[in-house]
């Protein structure tokens, strides 16, 4: 019961500049955060305008491999919906709800092959084997006079393709190099927390006061108005 009536003193003597500096912590800190939005909207929308106007970005790495690089959408299925209503249905029909969407469109553009075959007769057959590491193309050529016929017995392409996402940025890279990558589209759900946080709330503390010689015990309200340091505001 004492402590009750330690609080309702405090409460009474300094209600109303407690009450002011909460009013006013309250109002800073929706400010900032205000502020935030803002920001982040902004960096969102900036994005978003790169992403549909970008062409894609190849380079090399030290191996030798092509990557394609670029920046896809931030948001939510609904803004895919608005910028490509093929792809959102694409979506739409694995029934599920992704955080991330990537579509790669690729060409590929295999080697020519120039073979010239010498037929001295009225009838003759040559079989031929381009075949690679990333494509197995066989087949034969038949001359029937007057006719020339052309047969593929089996024409396949092999290629692996790796995805990386981040910062709203996509990678992709394969092992065949004869892939061409003509477009790289999608979205990404943006993940953040608040910078700034603020807690309201009852403390209580004790310890020993040195001056006077006795324990001391704090009992009152709490305001804790901090800045999330560790991850320079914004947690992934």
């Amino acid at each position: 019961m004492e402590i009750i009536q330690i609080i309702k003193q405090y409460w009474n003597k300094y209600k109303s500049q407690i009450i002011l500096i909460l009013a006013l912590l309250v109002s800073v800190f929706f400010l900032i955060r205000g502020c935030e939005k803002q920001i982040s909207n902004k960096k969102i929308y900036d994005n978003n305008v790169k992403a549909l106007t970008e062409e894609v970005q190849t380079w090399k790495t030290k191996a030798g491999d092509l990557v394609a690089q670029k920046t896809v959408l931030q948001g939510d299925i609904d803004l895919l919906k608005l910028t490509n209503e093929d792809l959102y249905n694409q979506v739409k029909s694995l029934k599920a709800r992704p955080k991330e969407v990537v579509y790669v469109e690729t060409e590929i553009i295999n080697e020519v092959h120039d073979t010239t075959f010498v037929i001295d007769s009225t009838y003759a057959k040559k079989n031929f084997d381009f075949s690679n590491k990333f494509r197995k193309l066989s087949g034969f050529v038949e001359y029937k006079q007057p006719n020339l016929n052309l047969s593929i017995n089996q024409d396949i392409v092999y290629a692996n393709f790796t995805v990386a996402i981040k910062d709203s940025k996509v990678y992709v890279t394969s092992d065949n190099p004869f892939i061409q990558y003509n477009d790289i589209q999608g979205v990404v759900i943006p993940k953040s927390e608040p910078r700034w946080t603020l807690a309201v709330g009852p403390s209580f503390s004790a310890g020993y006061d040195p001056i006077n010689k006795k324990p001391a015990i704090l009992v009152g309200a709490s305001v804790v108005f901090g800045y999330n340091v560790a991850s320079f505001g914004r947690k992934k």
